[in-house]
């Protein structure tokens, strides 16, 4: 019998489990930027960016709160867009990526991918994972969507080519060894398209991964329209009749659990199980990640936290006990759930609000 192939995620939260039998502090992501040369109608972050660079902590002081994590792993980049800037990429990025790879510490920049190529080269040898997002129908939806919220645009012409820039840039960095990785979200928008974008990522940008995730309704995107669970079944079924086969396809927070009473749901995952290179992977927001604001020395659960409230800040408290109390929470106890014999840890807080408000997550809860 053939064995089927699944690609290993190195941001998978249950390694932590595998290797300490507990939910564990392995991944950091700093926010490294509140600057970004767009403003998509869907970004979670809309509302932080800003026009001027605050001043950062020195990376010489993350560094050492960083050094009292041993159990870290892996590490993420967020904004904004942590690669506008090359005096960002030199004075924020750079020192942490070469800490990470110092400690072989796996690491991912989210990037929206418009930018000069020498800014990725600035980074190339340092990194994991180029992380970007492709949610637009087409050109026209990018040069109207993505600068939505802007009130000074660039040119229609100009808007035009840093589209075109997503698709130069992801082949480019791809053809030269650089794993990409496309994240997708769901939503009104994007599923009637989900087939063009799906074609696009694997063959036209030639990336490694397409990531599937829920569209997560907060900032900027709390306008923007869900799908109903009977929807979002109907669409993960769909991806799988018609993905790219050599592509790695992998479903973030996948709302529908081996514990659900619904047949749909049971035959959903074992399709998932029986097909090569697909992986579903344990949201690591509040269980193995925090987020790190570089600029305040906040800690969150993610870069978009459910209240927008901080759990912490490490000019007070160490990255662990700020972890800790976390996991003492309400909120952490209500999806703190976890099933050994398929090795799923439950939904994360916001697709619990979305699509289970009234349950506890609890081993064997989601009837």
């Amino acid at each position: 019998m053939k064995t089927l192939e699944k690609p290993y995620d190195e941001w998978e939260s249950y390694h932590d489990i595998d290797k300490h039998g507990k939910l564990t502090l392995s991944n950091i992501e700093f926010t490294t930027t509140n600057l970004c040369n767009m403003r998509c109608a869907h970004c979670a972050v809309g509302y932080t960016l800003q026009t001027k660079e605050d001043e950062a902590i020195p990376t010489s002081e993350l560094i050492k709160h960083l050094d009292t994590v041993e159990t870290l792993r892996v590490m993420s980049f967020t904004g904004g867009e942590p690669l506008l800037t090359k005096r960002g990429i030199r004075n924020n990025l750079l020192p942490l990526l070469k800490y990470a790879k110092s400690r072989g510490i796996k690491t991912q920049i989210n990037s929206n991918l418009t930018l000069p190529m020498e800014h990725y080269e600035m980074v190339a040898p340092y990194l994991d994972v180029m992380h970007i997002s492709h949610n637009w129908c087409d050109e026209k939806e990018f040069v109207e969507t993505g600068f939505a919220i802007m009130e000074r645009k660039p040119t229609v012409q100009q808007r035009a080519e840093l589209y075109r820039n997503i698709f130069d840039n992801a082949r480019e960095l791809s053809k030269g060894g650089m794993f990409v990785s496309a994240e997708t979200m769901l939503n009104r928008n994007t599923v009637p398209y989900i087939e063009k974008i799906h074609n696009e990522v694997a063959n036209e940008m030639l990336c490694k991964r397409h990531e599937i995730h829920p569209m997560y309704s907060s900032d900027f995107a709390s306008n923007l329209e869900t799908i109903i669970l009977d929807e979002y079944r109907e669409v993960v079924n769909n991806i799988l009749d018609f993905r790219n086969e050599d592509i790695w396809v992998l479903f973030g927070t996948l709302p529908f659990y081996a514990c659900s009473s619904d047949q749909r749901d049971l035959a959903l995952l074992e399709k998932i199980n029986k097909t090569p290179n697909i992986t579903v992977r344990n949201d690591v927001d509040g269980r193995s990640r925090m987020n790190l604001n570089i600029f305040t020395g906040d800690i969150s659960v993610s870069d978009f936290s459910d209240d927008g409230s901080a759990l912490g800040n490490i000019k007070t408290e160490s990255l662990e006990n700020i972890y800790n109390r976390w996991l003492d929470t309400n909120i952490s106890n209500s999806i703190n759930c976890h099933c050994p014999a398929v090795k799923c840890l439950g939904s994360n807080i916001i697709v619990k609000n979305m699509y289970y408000p009234d349950n506890v997550f609890t081993s064997g809860s989601v009837k």
